[in-house]
């Protein structure tokens, strides 16, 4: 793989895993992301304002994706904040970057389509390390461990619903910028997630509520704000360079990061067997990606 493709998808990894890190951190996670996305819109509006007067843009049939996948990202967003606001970083992000895996599994059993021996084998390691993530240790009596998390765990089911989110939106996405330019997609269904997402957190929190995590976690939110809408053209850039399946199996590395943020930098517990689940799912992930 070409070295600076390496380097433009380590540098979103990163920009994803942090924006989560601030999210973790944050005073009041559901606030936060609502003020980022605001943040992240405004900053990509120059860029979307020079492609639309350059192609010009045509109310068709894509629109309406553009509405499907803005209720999936309303709901990604809500998954997200609260899968964040229940259990540790190093605990839900895993699970919810472990969509590769679960998009796949879709199209075999909805699709049709047919799954290579190496591709299979990553749908495994995927599931293997998304298992094991929720044992304190490898045992026998930690075996059902993560049943129990399933069924009576906030934050995991929180993390599992993100998950499908991603799997869903992923798919909507990917039909969608077959049949429209990619920058007006991605500028124009985020501003109906943020219409949902503004009536549910108008609906849940007091103004005061938004200026005081406003007042707490500014500079923070215009950070992540730039660090969502940069590192989508860091992978933009790189896709024009490097085959796709690499750079979203590459991407994964966002795991080990976040992983590796929340046990040594929020001291979350289990950290040996997090961040030996965590390099599992990027692996299965990667071997997904790059499965033929």
């Amino acid at each position: 793989m070409n070295k600076i493709v390496i380097i433009l998808v380590v540098l979103s990894a990163v920009m994803h895993a942090l924006r989560n890190f601030f999210t973790k951190k944050a005073y009041d996670k559901q606030a936060f992301v609502w003020w980022y996305e605001v943040f992240g819109l405004l900053f990509f509006t120059p860029v979307f304002a020079f492609v639309l007067f350059g192609e010009g843009f045509e109310l068709s049939i894509s629109f309406y994706l553009v509405l499907i996948s803005g209720f999936i990202h309303f709901l990604y967003w809500f998954f997200l904040a609260k899968s964040l606001e229940n259990g540790e970083l190093s605990l839900v992000y895993p699970i919810m970057r472990s969509s590769p895996a679960l998009v796949l599994v879709f199209s075999i059993t909805v699709l049709g389509e047919e799954v290579s021996l190496l591709g299979g084998f990553g749908i495994l390691l995927v599931a293997f390390g998304v298992y094991t993530i929720n044992m304190e240790k490898i045992s026998v009596s930690e075996l059902y461990r993560p049943i129990k998390a399933v069924r009576g765990d906030r934050a995991t089911q929180f993390a599992l619903m993100t998950l499908i989110s991603v799997a869903a939106y992923s798919v909507i996405d990917k039909i969608a910028v077959e049949q429209m330019n990619a920058v007006i997609f991605a500028y124009l269904y985020p501003w109906f997630s943020l219409l949902l997402y503004t009536f549910y957190i108008h609906r849940v929190k007091h103004k005061g509520e938004l200026r005081k995590e406003w007042a707490v976690d500014k500079k923070i939110i215009l950070v992540c704000g730039f660090l969502s809408i940069f590192g989508y053209f860091l992978i933009l850039i790189a896709f024009t360079m490097e085959r796709v399946s690499y750079i979203v199996g590459l991407r994964q590395l966002s795991i080990v990061f976040a992983v590796f943020l929340g046990g040594q930098v929020l001291k979350e517990k289990n950290r040996l067997i997090r961040l030996s689940a965590g390099f599992v799912i990027f692996f299965g992930a990667y071997l997904i990606a790059i499965a033929e």
